[in-house]
């Protein structure tokens, strides 16, 4: 049985949520998703010019772990490059001394060393949490529940296993990854999407 994986220390927020390519509307889009320890190793490495043992040290992990997530944000990169994909930077195994939020009024990224209730720049209450990792018992019982994955690229969907995550999944009719039904992913897919 394989050890639990250790969260990786992030310890800021990417200013966006993601990209898109110019020149295909977002109708057409499939998209890949960068996860922050995958965006941080990027930060830390490539913007911020550090070495692969300080990068490591700052994240808290191996420098060998520290060579697969970065390696892995390359590939998703990569992909998104090449193939003329939106890039989501969302989720992962992650934590965090702070927290985060971005505000869905004024899109602004909000960090604080206290939980918030609303936008400290625009007032709104519709705040949304970035930092806050569902616990290990949260996801699973979601993992549990009944519901559907759904392919982005044909829309095929499929009842979800219990225990196995969608995007563990890989699409019957085109061999896509799967995400959850209605998830925040599959929501923000939809929205950009106008749908």
């Amino acid at each position: 049985m394989s050890r639990p994986k250790q969260k990786r220390m992030v310890s800021r927020p990417p200013v966006m949520e993601g990209f898109k390519p110019f020149g295909i509307p977002m109708a057409d889009l499939e998209p890949v998703v960068l996860l922050f320890e995958e965006y941080e190793a990027i930060r830390l490495l490539d913007y911020q010019g550090m070495t692969q043992m300080e990068a490591a040290h700052e994240m808290a992990v191996s420098r060998p772990t520290l060579t697969r997530i970065y390696e892995k944000a390359r590939m998703t990169l990569a992909e998104a490059f090449v193939e003329g994909k939106a890039i989501f930077i969302a989720g992962g195994n992650f934590h965090t001394e702070e927290y985060w939020y971005r505000c869905e009024e004024c899109h602004q990224i909000l960090i604080g060393d206290k939980e918030m209730k609303g936008c400290t720049v625009c007032r709104s209450r519709h705040i949304r949490k970035l930092s806050d990792q569902p616990s290990k018992a949260d996801q699973e019982k979601k993992e549990n529940q009944p519901g559907f994955c759904i392919c982005l690229s044909c829309n095929t969907r499929i009842p979800h296993l219990p225990g196995v995550p969608c995007k563990n999944g890989i699409c019957p009719r085109c061999g896509k990854p799967m995400i959850r039904e209605n998830s925040y992913h599959h929501l923000l897919y939809k929205k950009k999407k106008g749908l």
